[in-house]
């Protein structure tokens, strides 16, 4: 017969599996490493060709090891993200890899470079633009793929969607708070102009009542129902009975002129019709009379005929 093996077993094969795990981690390990002591060697020649070819103080020979120490820290970072599974989107991937092949290229002219020089040889032309250019430049190219490929990470990328959505949130609530502001102005302007229409039109309507004879007949009557309290506020003894007309109005047209009632015994009634009775355009003044020791004269004038 023959042995029963279980493929789906978790040993995966017993023995065998396990040493092939091991294996795997052993060789794992050997790639990194690798990547490791790549990048201290071409990190060395890219400090040395830089200081060789660089010159200058010992600010400038402290940059240019800062500028190498940039590309070979962005070159082990981005291998340490893909070997993580953190470089996941499409774009993302773009851009890491551009960085990464683009690192590699400038650190492995660095170690060309270096090298020619120690051994003495000439540097070719291309050689020469490349230290004079690009690999003072090369720290700004690692960057620069540094920034695109942390921000092109499909996590970078939501969330920078939900801040646009929240602040276009924002703009709509902002938008809509100045909306209801105007609306509520406009409702107040629109008030205000009915109020002050419905006080215009009441006044138009008393002003129109004033004029009629109606009016005047009920102002003539209070002022009457009035008089005497008010006669008797500036020192006038008037009775609220209406006296009687004298005689002596009837002699109008004789040369004497005609007698007023003394202010003791003069009502409202008696003023009026004195009033009626006089026809001539001149102001008769009444005799003056002495109440606690002050003159007050009544004067009547005659209001029955237009003015010229």
């Amino acid at each position: 017969m023959f042995d029963s093996i279980d493929f789906f077993d978790g040993d995966g094969g017993g023995d065998n599996s396990k040493v092939t795990a091991v294996a795997g981690k052993i060789a794992l390990w050997i790639l990194h490493i690798s990547k490791i002591t790549f990048l201290i060697y071409s990190g060395y020649h890219g400090v040395s060709a830089t200081l060789n070819y660089t010159g200058g103080g010992e600010v400038a020979r402290m940059a240019g090891i800062v500028g190498i120490t940039t590309l070979e820290i962005t070159l082990f970072g981005l291998y340490m993200a893909w070997h993580t599974h953190q470089i996941t989107g499409a774009a993302q991937s773009v851009a890491a890899g551009i960085t990464y092949a683009l690192g590699f290229t400038l650190a492995c002219l660095g170690i060309v470079a270096d090298s020619r020089i120690h051994a003495g040889f000439e540097l070719g032309q291309w050689l020469q633009v490349y230290m004079a250019t690009f690999l003072p430049l090369s720290p700004a190219a690692m960057a620069l793929g540094a920034l695109f490929t942390h921000e092109l990470a499909p996590s970078q990328r939501a969330k920078r969607a939900e801040a646009t959505a929240k602040s276009e949130l924002q703009q709509i609530k902002f938008e809509a708070q100045i909306a209801q502001q105007k609306a509520a102005v406009e409702m107040a302007k629109m008030k205000a102009n009915m109020q002050l229409n419905a006080q215009m039109s009441a006044m138009k309507q008393i002003g129109a009542w004033y004029g009629s004879e109606e009016a005047q007949k009920a102002i003539t009557g209070t002022a009457l129902q009035n008089a005497p309290a008010m006669l008797r506020a500036v020192g006038f003894d008037v009775t609220d009975q209406p006296a009687t007309m004298t005689s002596a109005n009837a002699n109008k047209n004789t040369s004497s002129p005609p007698t007023r009632p003394t202010p003791s015994a003069t009502t409202p009634q008696t003023l009026v019709n004195e009033a009626e009775s006089v026809e001539d355009d001149e102001v008769t003044p009444t005799p003056p009379t002495h109440t606690n020791g002050v003159t007050k004269r009544v004067v009547v004038e005659d209001n029955t005929r237009p003015k010229a």
